[in-house]
């Protein structure tokens, strides 16, 4: 009786020892299509990938650890509950996994506090976010590990979209259709509101956007709104609006928030205390997510794209190439909101 069960609960992945004999060629040209190493032409690769996938070869990452070492083995690192409790990063980590796996390169994820094993076990990473004392570039560069970040500036190798674009463009539709009292909200704004357009080389924040579009036409913020980082933006974004709703007169007639949570945050608040939206503020969020875009107006970035380009700017970074920062173009989406 075969040893290997068709069953969809018991099903067995195969070895590379067998990938090697099913298609016949040596275990190291297994691993170089598995890997995406050089040294086999495209139509052998090809044929090898075909083989795996008839046979049913799950790789897990201790088995891409002795096919092709830690090369084989990118770590993902970012905050604990990052990607559960952010919709954003669960839909761009599960985007990297997909494009990792592509080329045959097992995904692990890495939290920060955990940042210091990194070189046990990875052989490049890609960073998300940034902490208050971050100390992951510095220290992968120290243990000469090539690695990217999303949506932070780096004097190496970083990938974000246009994100003061985005917001200029949301920030313009708002002004074209004849609002007057425009006001912004994002994540700990202090840090960046008092900084110039275009400061030193660092990620052009979004609210640099909003402040552009109303510099162009003279007019100033009617308000600039600044709350903490919290996991759940939504409800962080709620409560701050409604304490201001209670103490305060409505001061503008439209809102443009840094990312969706926050706009769907501020249009409950503004539901709860009988405010209409979009007739008395019209708002604007950025990110374009699945689950909470329906009816928002909102900035559109492609996150399986930003996936995409990340995973060749690693390959980059890993083959020695010049360090360059990828910046990707985004779009406004017009929806019931404003």
């Amino acid at each position: 009786m075969s040893s290997q069960s068709t069953g969809a609960g018991s099903e067995k992945s195969a070895t590379i020892h067998e990938i090697a004999e099913a298609a016949g060629v040596s275990i190291a040209s297994v691993s170089r299509a598995l890997n995406g190493k050089p040294g086999i032409s495209e139509k052998l690769r090809q044929h090898i990938l075909k083989i795996s996938e008839e046979i049913n070869y799950r790789p897990s990452t201790a088995a891409r650890q002795l096919i092709g070492g830690k090369n084989a083995v990118v770590a993902i690192s970012m905050r604990e509950h990052g990607f559960e409790l952010r919709p954003y990063f669960t839909l761009l980590y599960m985007s990297l996994v997909v494009e990792l796996s592509k080329q045959g390169k097992t995904p692990v994820y890495f939290s920060y506090s955990d940042s210091e094993r990194i070189h046990q076990q990875a052989g490049s990473a890609i960073l998300l976010g940034e902490e208050e004392n971050e100390y992951r570039p510095e220290m992968l560069t120290r243990q000469g590990i090539p690695y990217i970040r999303i949506d932070q500036w780096d004097p190496g190798f970083s990938i974000s979209t246009d994100g003061e674009d985005g917001i200029y463009q949301a920030t313009r539709y708002l002004i074209e259709k004849g609002r007057k009292r425009i006001a912004f909200i994002g994540e700990e704004i202090e840090k960046n509101a008092a900084l110039p357009i275009h400061p030193l080389p660092v990620p052009e924040h979004r609210i640099y956007g909003f402040r552009r579009a109303l510099d162009e036409e003279g007019m100033k913020p009617a308000h600039v709104i600044s709350i903490p980082f919290a996991y759940n933006a939504t409800l962080t974004a709620y409560r701050t609006m409604r304490e201001i709703l209670k103490t305060r007169p409505l001061e503008f007639d439209a809102l443009v928030c840094e990312a969706d949570e926050q706009a769907i945050g501020c249009i409950t608040a503004f539901e709860d205390e009988g405010i209409k939206v979009p007739e008395q503020v019209a708002i604007t969020g950025f990110d374009d997510l699945p689950l909470l875009s329906k009816n928002l107006t909102t900035v559109h970035q492609d996150i399986p794209m930003v996936a995409a380009e990340a995973v060749n700017l690693l390959n980059d970074a890993i083959a020695g190439a010049a360090p360059r920062r990828v910046v990707l173009p985004v779009k406004l989406i017009v929806r019931d909101s404003a």
